[in-house]
């Protein structure tokens, strides 16, 4: 009876980290990109279109699954902060010249969350299908 084979000389053991996306980097990954077309957008056509909510809706499903299996349910909680921080921080580019500050990025925030609406909750329900996928399959 024979043990288990010595590595050859110079071989690397095999790594038990975790590998895929942390959560810093699912958050970077989604935050970053839709940000920057999201202030895009609103530059060149005073408002936020298509285009943002496609690059929000891809980046998220790419993060969803790539992340990490030990930070599966960050892929189904990031995605609703993202789109709101990224349409606040638009929403500043945005600022119109009646009223107040606070006055316009309520209104601001509270206008490109209800036309996001149908992206945030879609994009939501896409990621939670993904990660139950992926935690029953144990990819």
């Amino acid at each position: 009876m024979t043990g288990p084979a010595a590595p050859a000389p110079g071989a690397r053991p095999p790594s038990t980290r975790a590998t895929g996306l942390t959560l810093t980097g699912l958050i970077v990954i989604t935050f970053v990109p839709t940000v920057a077309v999201m202030l895009a957008a609103a530059a060149l056509f005073s408002g936020i279109s298509l285009f943002p909510n496609l690059v929000f809706a891809l980046t998220c499903i790419y993060g969803a699954l790539r992340i990490r299996r030990t930070d599966l349910l960050a892929a189904v909680i990031v995605p609703p902060l993202v789109y709101a921080a990224s349409v606040l921080i638009a929403g500043l580019a945005l600022q119109g010249s009646s009223g107040g500050l606070l006055l316009n990025l309520a209104a601001t925030l509270g206008e490109y969350l209800a036309v996001g609406a149908p992206w945030i909750f879609g994009v939501t329900i896409a990621c939670f299908v993904i990660i139950v996928v992926r935690g029953r399959t144990g990819r």
